[in-house]
C-alpha cells in the first residue's frame, strides 16, 4: 500500500483558518520577495546603459509650375511617400549620412561592467592622418598616461604586440598609424585613466553604420501631408543629435540629386528609343504584309472555329458508336445456355433508340415471350415433357441467333468507328499546322502594335516631361529640427521600480496562493469535521505538551491535575457515551509520530486510575514503543505468546499504576502481518478479556500497512489518532477509504497536539464532541451533569 505522502493535497475551497494560518507564517514572505526585486531593479538601473532619443519631423515637398500649363499631374512626382521611407532606412543612405561626421575614430571608456563610447565627451581627441593597415580597424588602442606627461600607445595585432610612448599635442607616427593625440586639461585625463580603462579604434565605415543602422527609426506621420519622423536611440545624447541631422541633411542632398539625374536620363533614353523606333515600326508592318500575301491566311480565328466544329461533331459520333459497343457486349454476356429471363426481359429498353433496334429488339422479345413460357410449363410438367423439350430447342436455337445478329453489327460499328477515327485524326494533324501559321501572324501583328503604341507613347512623354520637368523644383524641409534630450527614455527608474515591486507583490501573493492550494496541514477540530465521513466521532483533544520526550511516556498519574489528565478524563467519559460496556479499545493512526503510542498508554493509565483494571498490548510489531515508554526491556512479549513460545502470565507486566498491566511486542518478527491476523492472537485477546476489564491495543498505523484494519473492526471502540500540526490532509483519505471500502463501520477520533488557550478557569482546553451517530446523545448527557 502507497504512504499517504505519495499523492498531493490541493484545497479548492476557500478557507478563512486556512488563510490566516498561511498569512501568520508567510506574510514576510511577501516583503522579501518585494525586498528582493527590488534589489534587482536597483542593479539593473546601476548596471544597465541609459537610453536617449533625438528625433526630426521633414516634409516632402515638391513645386511644379508645368502642371499648370499642361493640366495634368507631373510626370515624375510621386504622391506615395514609401520610396522616401525606403531611402531613408537604406544602408546605402546612412553609411553616406555616417560618412559625412568624420566618425573615423571612436574613444571608449571600459568601466568594471560597463564600457562607454566617448563621443564629445573625452578627455584626450585623436586626429587621424593616415591608417596603413586596415587590418588594425576595429582593434582597441590602448591608452594610458606616464609620470612624466606622456601618454603610452599600445595594441595587438596578428597576435603581436605593439607600443608606442609619445607626448601629448603632438604627431605620433608608427608602423600602422600616424595620429595627433590632443588633451585640454592633463590632470583631468589622469582622473579618467585612474578611474576607467581608455581606448580607440579606428573605424570601418561599412561595420559602423552596420553597427549603428540598426537604432535609426523613420515613420511615416501623416501620408497626405509627407511628413516622416526621424528618431535615433542610443547611449549618447550627441550622437543621436548628430545622426539625425547627418541623414536628413544626406537625405536631401541625395534626393536633389537623384531626381536632376532621372530628369536627364529620361529625356535622353526617350529620344534614343524615337529615334531607333521609327525603324522597327516600319519593318513590322512589311514583314506582316508578306506573311499574308505567301499563306493566304487573312483571318485565322475563322479557320480555326470550322475546325474545332468538325471536331466535335466526330466525336459525338464516336461517343455514340462506343456506347452501341458497350450495349451489345452486354447482351452477349446475358445470353447463356440457361439465360435468366428477368436479365432478358431487362434487355428490351436497352436497345432503345440505338441503330439496331429494329433487328435485335424483335429477337430479344421472341426470346423471352419463350422463356416466359417455358416458366409456365415448368409449373404443371416434368422437363421430360415434349412439349417442354421442343420449346429448349427453340430457345436455344433464337439464342445463337441473336448471338451471330450481335456479332454482325460489332464488325459493322467497329468499322465505322475506325473511320471516324481516321477523320479525326485528319482534323488534328490540321490543328497542329494552324496554331503555327496564326501564331507567327498574331507575333507579326503584335510586333506591328507594340511599335506603333510604344512610338506614340513616347513622342507625347516627351512632350509632356519636357515641359513639366522645365517647371519642376523639389521643396523638402525640416519642420522639427532635431532636438539634444540629456533625460534617458530608457530605462524609467520609475516604472522599473514600479514594476519590479509590483512583480515581487505578484511572486509573494502566488507565493501565499501556492501555500495555501497545497496547504496539508491538520490543527483544529473544525478541520478534520470538514475533512472526514458524516459517520465519525470526535472523542477530543490531547494538548500539546511543553516538555520533549524521546519516547512516549505514561504521564497522567504523575499530574492528576494537569490538562494533560483533564483532557484524558474528558475523553474516557466521552467513550462512555460511545460505548459503556467496551471491553477492547484499538488505537491506530495514518503513520508513526502521530501519537498513538501516547494516547494508548495514558488512556490506559486515566482508565486504571478509574479502578478498571486495564491491560495494554502493543501490537506494532514493525516498531514497538510501549516498553520504551514504560522504561522496560523488550525481551518478550505478544509476538513470543503468539507463536507460543512463552506463556501469558510471563509475558504480563505490571506498571507503576496499580490497575495498569502492559504486554510489550517482543522480539521483531519477520511475518508481522501474519502474525497478528493469526487466529492465535484473539485466542490470547479472548483470554485477557475474561481477565481485565478493558483491553487497549496500540495498533501498527493503517496508512503504511493493512494488517491493523482488521484489529480497528473488530474492536468495541476503534480510535483514530491524528496530530495538530503534523498529520496532513490528505491522511483523511485513508479514513475515508476505510469507510467506502465497508473495511470498518464506525470510528472515533483523538486530535493530539493541539495548542491549549487561556479561559474562564485559567488555562484550559477545548474539546471536540462527536457530530456523527452519538452526537445528540453526548449533548444532552452531558447538559444533565
Amino acid at each position: 500500500m502507497n504512504s499517504p505522502n505519495s499523492s498531493i493535497f490541493i484545497n479548492k475551497d476557500y478557507n478563512p483558518i486556512i488563510v490566516s494560518v498561511i498569512l501568520r507564517r508567510y506574510w514576510w514572505w511577501v516583503l522579501l520577495l518585494v525586498g528582493l526585486f527590488m534589489s534587482i531593479a536597483f542593479f539593473y538601473l546601476r548596471y544597465t546603459k541609459p537610453v536617449y532619443d533625438s528625433s526630426m519631423i521633414i516634409q516632402l515637398a515638391e513645386k511644379d509650375q508645368g502642371k499648370e500649363l499642361l493640366e495634368i499631374d507631373n510626370v515624375s512626382k510621386n504622391d506615395d511617400i514609401s520610396t522616401e521611407i525606403e531611402l531613408l532606412r537604406s544602408q546605402l543612405l546612412f553609411e553616406m549620412a555616417i560618412s559625412k561626421m568624420n566618425m573615423n575614430v571612436s574613444i571608449f571608456a571600459e568601466g568594471k561592467i560597463l564600457t562607454e563610447e566617448k563621443y564629445h565627451q573625452s578627455t584626450f581627441t585623436i586626429l587621424p592622418y593616415a591608417l596603413r593597415d586596415s587590418s588594425l580597424c576595429d582593434v582597441p588602442i590602448w591608452v594610458e598616461t606616464t609620470e612624466n606627461g606622456k601618454v603610452k600607445l599600445f595594441y595587438t595585432l596578428n597576435n603581436q604586440n605593439y607600443s608606442n610612448i609619445s607626448d601629448v599635442n603632438k604627431t605620433i607616427r608608427t608602423k600602422h598609424f600616424d595620429i595627433a593625440f590632443k588633451v585640454q586639461n592633463w590632470d583631468i585625463l589622469k582622473q579618467d585613466d585612474a578611474a576607467n580603462k581608455l581606448y580607440f579604434t579606428f573605424n570601418n565605415q561599412k561595420s559602423l553604420a552596420s553597427r549603428l543602422i540598426a537604432n535609426l527609426e523613420v515613420n511615416p506621420v501623416d501620408v497626405n501631408a509627407k511628413t516622416i519622423e526621424l528618431r535615433y536611440n542610443g547611449n549618447n545624447p550627441d550622437l543621436c543629435k548628430d545622426i539625425i541631422q547627418s541623414v536628413a541633411t544626406t537625405f536631401f542632398s541625395y534626393d536633389e540629386e537623384m531626381k536632376r539625374k532621372s530628369a536627364d536620363n529620361i529625356l535622353t533614353f526617350i529620344q534614343l528609343q524615337l529615334d531607333s523606333i521609327s525603324g522597327e515600326l516600319k519593318d513590322s508592318k512589311d514583314s506582316l504584309t508578306d506573311f499574308q500575301r505567301n499563306t493566304g491566311l487573312t483571318d485565322p480565328e475563322n479557320t480555326g472555329g470550322s475546325l474545332a466544329d468538325n471536331m466535335s461533331k466526330f466525336q459525338d459520333m464516336l461517343f455514340d458508336l462506343e456506347n452501341e459497343l458497350a450495349t451489345l457486349k452486354m447482351v452477349n454476356s446475358k445470353l447463356r445456355s440457361e439465360p435468366n429471363r428477368l436479365d432478358i426481359y431487362r434487355l428490351i429498353p436497352e436497345m432503345l433508340g440505338k441503330s439496331f433496334e429494329m433487328s435485335l429488339t424483335k429477337q430479344i422479345t421472341d426470346l423471352n415471350t419463350s422463356l416466359e413460357r417455358k416458366e409456365e410449363l415448368l409449373t404443371n410438367v416434368t422437363e421430360n415433357n415434349s412439349e417442354l423439350k421442343n420449346l429448349n430447342s427453340r430457345i436455344q436455337s433464337k439464342i445463337q441467333s441473336i448471338r451471330r445478329s450481335v456479332e454482325v453489327i460489332q464488325e459493322r460499328i467497329r468499322a465505322q468507328i475506325n473511320v471516324i477515327n481516321a477523320k479525326i485524326g485528319s482534323i488534328e494533324g490540321e490543328y497542329l499546322k494552324l496554331p503555327q501559321k496564326k501564331m507567327e501572324y498574331n507575333r507579326l501583328k503584335s510586333l506591328q502594335d507594340l511599335n506603333e503604341k510604344y512610338y506614340t507613347l513616347l513622342t507625347e512623354k516627351k512632350v509632356m516631361y519636357s515641359i513639366s520637368n522645365a517647371g519642376y523644383t523639389s521643396s523638402n524641409r525640416v519642420l522639427n529640427e532635431a532636438s539634444l534630450n540629456p533625460v534617458p527614455v530608457s530605462p524609467n527608474r520609475r516604472m522599473v521600480y514600479a514594476g519590479f515591486v509590483f512583480v515581487g507583490f505578484i511572486f509573494g501573493f502566488a507565493f501565499l496562493f501556492f501555500r495555501y492550494i497545497t496547504y496539508n496541514e491538520i490543527n483544529t477540530v473544525e478541520d478534520l469535521k470538514q475533512l472526514l465521513p458524516d459517520k465519525i466521532t470526535i472523542l477530543g483533544n490531547i494538548p500539546q505538551l511543553k516538555e520533549n520526550s524521546e519516547f512516549s511516556q505514561l504521564m497522567v498519574h504523575t499530574n492528576p491535575k494537569s490538562i494533560l489528565a483533564e483532557s484524558m478524563r474528558n475523553i474516557r467519559t466521552n467513550l462512555s457515551f460511545v460505548n459503556a460496556n467496551a471491553q477492547v479499545i484499538a488505537i491506530s493512526s495514518s503513520i508513526s509520530g502521530e501519537g498513538k503510542t501516547f494516547v494508548a498508554l495514558n488512556l490506559a493509565g486515566i482508565i486504571a486510575l478509574s479502578g478498571k483494571k486495564t491491560i495494554v498490548i502493543d501490537l506494532d510489531l514493525r516498531k514497538p514503543k510501549v516498553h520504551l515508554g514504560l522504561n522496560v526491556p523488550n525481551e518478550r512479549g505478544i509476538s513470543n505468546l503468539i507463536i507460543k513460545q512463552a506463556k501469558l502470565e510471563d509475558c504480563i507486566r505490571h506498571s507503576e499504576i496499580e490497575n495498569l498491566h502492559f504486554i510489550s511486542a517482543g522480539p521483531i518478527p519477520p511475518n508481522p502481518s501474519e502474525l497478528i491476523l493469526s487466529d492465535s492472537f484473539f485466542e490470547i485477546l479472548d483470554m485477557l478479556k475474561s481477565q481485565y476489564d478493558v483491553v487497549i491495543i496500540d495498533n501498527p498505523p493503517v496508512g503504511l500497512v493493512t494488517d491493523g484494519v482488521q484489529i480497528l473492526a473488530k474492536a468495541d471502540v476503534p480510535i483514530y489518532i491524528f496530530k495538530a500540526h503534523y498529520s496532513k490532509r490528505i491522511f483523511a483519505g485513508r479514513v475515508r477509504e476505510l469507510f467506502d471500502m465497508n473495511q470498518i463501520s464506525h470510528l472515533n477520533i483523538i486530535l493530539n497536539g493541539t495548542k491549549a488557550f487561556k479561559g474562564k478557569y485559567g488555562y484550559g482546553y477545548g474539546y471536540g464532541y462527536g457530530y456523527g451517530y452519538y452526537e445528540e446523545e453526548i449533548k444532552k448527557k452531558k447538559k444533565n451533569n
